[in-house]
């Protein structure tokens, strides 16, 4: 059974802001209730391929993953004032745990870097929600920002828009 629900992935990357917005938006078009998920790596949890912390102290590790999930919260209700948004911060892997938050969701949405990587490989975390999803899954690609033609009068408008992907802009 699905619900009026939507869940996105946030980790604190300007592809995670531009997944965010993304979910909010269509959250707010469809009358959905947003939940905004951060997994961060509790002792014990961490991805066997992810690279070892630089700061190995739990409560740190917690204090930050708060800061991500408060920040990605911000971000919406300041794009999408009165949107109802619901936050979860989980310890655990964020696939694992973006997998269980979508069970019977409307949607699942992502941000992907696979672009910046320069060889358009997705993710280990967007790859595993593909091949196991647990609902629809929209994957959201990060806007790349390009140096606008030299000479060109139109700069100030596509800079606009690489910051903020608003078509109108001035």
């Amino acid at each position: 059974m699905e619900d009026r629900r939507i869940v996105v992935g946030a980790d604190g990357t300007p592809s995670s802001a531009d997944a965010l917005l993304w979910a909010a938006g269509e959250a707010q078009r469809a009358g959905a209730r947003l939940v905004v998920l951060h997994a961060w790596d509790a002792p014990g949890e961490q991805a066997p391929y992810a690279p070892p912390a630089w700061h190995d102290d739990a409560p740190y590790r917690h204090a930050r993953a708060i800061a991500v999930l408060d920040q990605a919260v911000k971000l919406i209700r300041d794009a999408r004032p009165g949107l109802r948004v619901e936050q979860r911060l989980v310890a655990g892997r964020p696939e694992v745990a973006l997998a269980r938050a979508a069970r019977r969701a409307a949607l699942l949405v992502l941000g992907s870097a696979a672009h910046h990587a320069g060889d358009g490989r997705l993710g280990v975390v967007v790859l595993s929600c593909l091949r196991w999803p647990p609902c629809p899954v929209t994957v959201v690609p990060s806007r790349p920002v390009l140096p606008p033609p030299v000479g060109s009068t139109s700069d100030a408008r596509q800079l606009e828009y690489a910051a903020t992907g608003d078509l109108d802009a001035p």
